[in-house]
């Protein structure tokens, strides 16, 4: 109440009024930019102090320290607003008591849904709507009744009591529960509340200006203090009815239903004004308006609530929703302004304010109506993903050669394509295909592992710049052009992603409460915070350095896996929730890189998606690692057989030089000449069954290709030249498969899976 007190009884009286005696020439045009700057003030202090309220409460400090601080610093410089004879310290004095009491609404709306269950949060904002009335009543009273000196202590007075009481709430722990990760879609709903609320808040904005003046320069009331208190009381008894029923009613039926029906009498309400500007009409419109109003204060900021991605931030995310009530406040006074003094200060000019009004009002209620609607993916993320979608294209085809046969369907609805895992490169040019050739209503989904979604990824993938990139998290960019995360590193991480995934709950805590003696002296890190990890002196460390979850401290052990348990259950209800909504996702079932060439088990997450899919395509990965310059092959076909999906995976896989001279050398000891390669080449592809795929360049010139993969193999220092011709050397490393011991092995394995699969299926259709 005492906060509502004093916002209403500043800005809607007291403060014109002040102005009024320090600037009298121009009365009107200070006081729409001192209202500009008490807004502006209003709009970016509670998200700034609302993030730290949440941080300090996730260390135990309790909401009201911030609330009795911040009142604190209000009731001094109210006293002084009382005090001082200059515009200039009024002005100063005004926009720290402004800085005082947003601090301490920062901290004050998060309580509610603090200790509150979810399932009455409307009714209680009916209450908490109900208290902001009769704060807002008293404080047009107070206002109207006494001078301005005397009701900025009036405020002071009330605000110091007010922040008193605060001590008779309970306060819980943070829970840990509200720590689930928020997806860029989760904030849809968050973003069409903030416009709603824009547009409503812009509409008051207009009223609560300038009805001061309409009432002394238009209707020509005697006390034009008493006439804007009468019309607001009429407002706020209108507020008073609906508040806590419109309250309880959006606890049972969509809030944004009531939120949208709270517009009508708002709208016509402000068109009355326009089209008939008479003070006996005036209350009654008032009336009309409060109906409206009333229900916007109780159901608005439940579904403000409702709309938070994540409770454990919800004071700085009120703080955030907030600037869509205060932004206004800026704007509206300089557009009020502006339209008054383009029709002279005259009745047509406060006609066009009104009807502003009006349509803002309208058009907030209409566009709360999209909430629920999610989109797969923001409206803003799409020129991202087709100028990321383009620059992965370049750039892939420029360091390596890729080709591909066979292509999705233009149109797709719920579908899966599925690929094999090898290469680090395996997924970016088909997901940057995808990004640049699938629409909004179907787009290509990529499954992509977590670690991209944390601090520390750009700066391994661009080591020239690690020192810049070190602390940057591009977690909204990833998800905002489609790539959805799936944790694959299940045992084990870089001490860097430990510290980040501990830090996130705990605050800041030495390494040594984390990790055991063990990782602590072997690393280094005694005396070190997890924060540490990130500067430039720890930062290559902590991001190379691999621990096991069993060698963090018992504690934070079991708490990373529970919450990892969390993460993968999100993660694969996210995608099934994309899937059902008819997303295409490109997964690798596989999860994991193979390091031997032989394919891995599809893990869980295709019997998570597979039932859901009404069409599954297969996009099989090979490479030829010792062709000039390194090369991908994809095979886009169909799934025919859902039963048969790891085999038909296989057989997909193109058929390569590589691979071939791979299966015909890796166990052979002796030397062997040019003409042998190319003999053993041409044999094998006499046997490849009719369900392979061959690389068709391999089919046209088998003996070209094959001396050419030779000449790269000696390259890679992979052969050796022999007397008699070439030999396999000890070092078989390839530098694209750094994980790789023997790229020989590797492909022979690979090889001899891919025709057995295609045997498989070639005997069973039959």
């Amino acid at each position: 109440m005492p906060l509502h007190f004093q916002d209403t009884a500043l800005i809607t009286i007291s403060v014109p009024a002040a102005v009024v005696v320090f600037a009298p020439l121009n009365h009107v045009k200070v006081f729409a930019l001192l209202a500009a700057l008490v807004s502006f003030v209003s709009m970016g202090v509670p998200p700034l102090a609302g993030a730290l309220s949440d941080q300090l409460r996730r260390r135990g400090v309790p909401r009201r320290a911030f609330i009795l601080g911040g009142a604190a610093v209000d009731v001094v410089c109210l006293v002084m607003m009382a005090e001082v004879r200059s515009l200039g310290l009024f002005v100063a004095f005004l926009l720290l008591a402004t800085v005082g009491a947003n601090v301490a609404l920062a901290a004050y709306q998060a309580l509610l849904p603090d200790v509150v269950p979810k399932t009455l949060w409307g009714t209680v904002s009916g209450v908490r709507g109900v208290a902001m009335v009769v704060g807002v009543v008293v404080g047009l009273g107070v206002a109207a009744g006494l001078s301005p000196q005397s009701a900025f202590i009036g405020i002071a007075v009330a605000i110091g009591l007010g922040a008193l009481t605060l001590f008779a709430v309970p306060e819980r722990n943070a829970p840990n529960e509200q720590e689930g990760r928020a997806r860029i879609v989760d904030w849809h709903d968050f973003t069409v509340v903030f416009a709603a609320r824009f547009f409503l808040a812009f509409g008051l904005s207009l009223l609560m200006t300038f009805i001061f003046f309409f009432f002394r320069d238009m209707l020509k009331v005697g006390d034009p203090k008493v006439g804007t208190g009468l019309v607001a009381a009429a407002s706020l008894i209108g507020s008073i009815a609906s508040a806590i029923y419109l309250g309880w009613l959006s606890d049972r039926v969509p809030r944004k239903l009531v939120v949208a029906a709270c517009g009508i009498p708002m709208t016509l309400a402000a068109a009355g004004f326009a089209l008939v500007p008479e003070e006996r009409w005036m209350y009654a419109f008032a009336v009309l308006f409060g109906i409206g109003f009333g229900g916007v204060l109780s159901t608005g900021w439940a579904l403000a609530i409702d709309s938070v991605p994540k409770l454990r931030d919800v004071a700085r995310d009120l703080g955030v929703w907030g600037i869509a009530q205060n932004f206004p406040a800026v704007t509206a006074p300089l557009y009020g302004g502006w339209l008054l003094w383009v029709h002279g200060g005259s009745m047509d000019g406060y006609r066009w304010l009104f009807f502003s009004a009006a349509g803002s009002f309208a058009i907030g209620s209409l566009s709360v109506l999209a909430v629920g609607r999610r989109p797969l993916l923001p409206w803003w993320g799409y020129p991202l993903r087709l100028a990321t979608g383009l620059a992965v294209w370049i750039s892939v085809h420029l360091t390596y050669r890729i080709r591909m046969w066979g292509r999705l369907p233009k149109r797709l609805g719920s579908a899966l394509v599925i690929s094999n895992h090898q290469n680090e490169l395996d997924l970016m040019p088909f997901t940057a295909l995808g990004f640049l050739t699938t629409g909004g209503r179907s787009p290509l989904l990529a499954a992509t592992a977590k670690l991209l979604f944390e601090p520390g990824f750009m700066a391994v993938r661009f080591p020239s710049m690690w020192r810049v990139l070190r602390s940057l998290n591009m977690n909204w960019f990833f998800l905002a052009i489609g790539l959805l995360p799936i944790e694959n590193e299940l045992q084990s991480r870089s001490i860097g992603r430990w510290a980040w995934s501990v830090e996130r709950i705990h605050g800041r805590i030495p390494l040594e409460e984390i990790f055991k003696d063990s990782v602590v002296e072997r690393y280094g890190l005694r005396g070190l915070k997890t924060s540490d990890l990130f500067r430039a002196r720890h930062f290559q460390t902590a991001q190379d350095a691999y621990v096991r979850i069993t060698e963090l401290q018992a504690v934070y052990g079991k708490e990373q896996l529970d919450l990892m348990r969390r993460g993968v259950a999100e993660d694969l209800d996210g995608f099934e929730d994309a899937v059902r909504r008819g997303a295409t996702l490109y997964v690798t079932p596989e999860g994991a890189y193979t390091v031997t060439g032989a394919a891995l088990p599809f893990r869980g997450i295709w019997e998570r998606l597979e039932p859901l899919a009404q069409e599954i395509y297969i996009a099989a990965i090979s490479y030829d690692p010792f062709a000039p310059k390194f090369s991908q092959l994809y095979h886009v076909v169909p799934l025919r057989r859902r039963e048969d999906a790891s085999d038909e995976l296989r057989a997909a896989r193109a058929v390569t030089v590589s691979a071939v001279l791979s299966a015909w050398m890796v166990d052979r000891e002796e030397p062997f000449t040019e003409a042998q390669a190319v003999s053993a080449v041409r044999a094998t592809l006499e046997r490849v069954p009719q369900t392979a795929f061959v690389d068709p360049e391999l089919l046209q010139s088998p003996e070209a290709v094959t001396k050419r993969a030779l000449a790269a193999m000696v390259h890679y220092d992979i052969l050796t030249r022999a007397e008699t011709g070439y030999a396999l050397s000890e070092k078989r490393k390839h530098p694209n498969y750094p994980m790789v011991e023997d790229i020989v092995d590797f492909q022979a394995k690979f090889i001899g899976e891919t025709l057995a699969a295609a045997e498989n299926l070639q005997q069973n259709t039959r």
